[in-house]
């Protein structure tokens, strides 16, 4: 997705192939036996006899005696003497093939399988663009913002940390702020162009851990076809990143991700203040 959006550049590394039977990743190419399937396969030449028409490989032309062919008993100078082609030679069953199958063989389980049935998939690497490079110091700004703030009300914080919830699970926060003397908790999360499901999943954390949510938006706008009810929970304050690098209560609702400056309704500073 940020490299649709122009901030990340993406550069092709390679493909992988994963296992069908265990899942592990990076399935290795080998050969295979047209007729029994073994990998037990090597590379090789076939040689021919002109004179007789048989067929075989080096060592069933070359004896002590130099080479002679087994099946006539011609002495010849050299395997020059004999028509060659690349072929196929399999341990295992000893058939001599032209071509071999294709196979991926698993390096945990080492299962054998067409490469059809492995998983496919591609690999990129990623690096900043310019304009994501902005994008990043637009988030970190907002974030140390909200620290600051927060530091300033006297508020242990802590930034990209987990919170704990009463049954046990661990939770990633972006900011976390204790008041321990008043037992006052703030949760934060900062998003560009946050969506429904996260101030959902934002105040769903809020009520697990018992805190009061901030969620901050970079580009002023929150995204949602009926948010109301979310954006004006009172344990939630919405702020906005300004272009001037401040946080203020003051943002947009569009129902369109792509059409953020369509206007739905804008709402300020009804939100209650923060307690701690």
């Amino acid at each position: 997705m940020l490299a649709e959006q122009d901030r990340l550049r993406t550069e092709f590394q390679e493909k992988q192939y994963i296992c069908p039977y265990c899942g592990t990743k990076g399935m290795q190419y080998t050969s295979a036996c047209a007729s029994c399937g073994s990998p037990e396969t090597v590379r090789t030449e076939q040689y021919r006899h002109a004179a007789c028409d048989h067929e075989g490989m080096q060592d069933q032309f070359v004896d002590d005696d130099g080479v002679v062919c087994p099946e006539c008993e011609m002495g010849l100078k050299s395997l020059e003497q004999l028509e060659s082609d690349a072929a196929n030679f399999c341990q295992n069953c000893e058939t001599i093939f032209e071509t071999a199958d294709h196979r991926l063989r698993c390096r945990d389980c080492h299962l054998v399988t067409q490469p059809t049935r492995a998983t496919e998939r591609i690999l990129h690497q990623y690096s900043l663009t310019d304009q994501g490079k902005k994008w990043v110091e637009e988030q970190l700004t907002a974030r140390q913002l909200v620290v600051e703030t927060l530091k300033d009300r006297t508020l242990r914080v802590e930034i990209d940390t987990t919170v704990t919830t009463g049954s046990g699970e661990e939770i990633p926060v972006h900011v976390h702020a204790l008041d321990e003397l008043l037992d006052d908790r703030i949760i934060a999360a900062v998003h560009e162009r946050p969506y429904e499901r996260e101030i959902a999943h934002l105040l769903t954390v809020a009520s697990e851990v018992d805190a009061h949510a901030i969620l901050v938006t970079t580009s002023g706008t929150v995204v949602g076809e009926d948010i109301d009810q979310l954006v004006t929970d009172d344990r939630l304050t919405t702020l906005e990143l300004t272009k001037g690098g401040a946080l203020q209560r003051n943002y947009e609702i569009v129902s369109d991700p792509g059409t953020q400056h369509s206007f739905v309704g804008r709402i300020t500073d009804i939100f209650k203040p923060q307690t701690g």
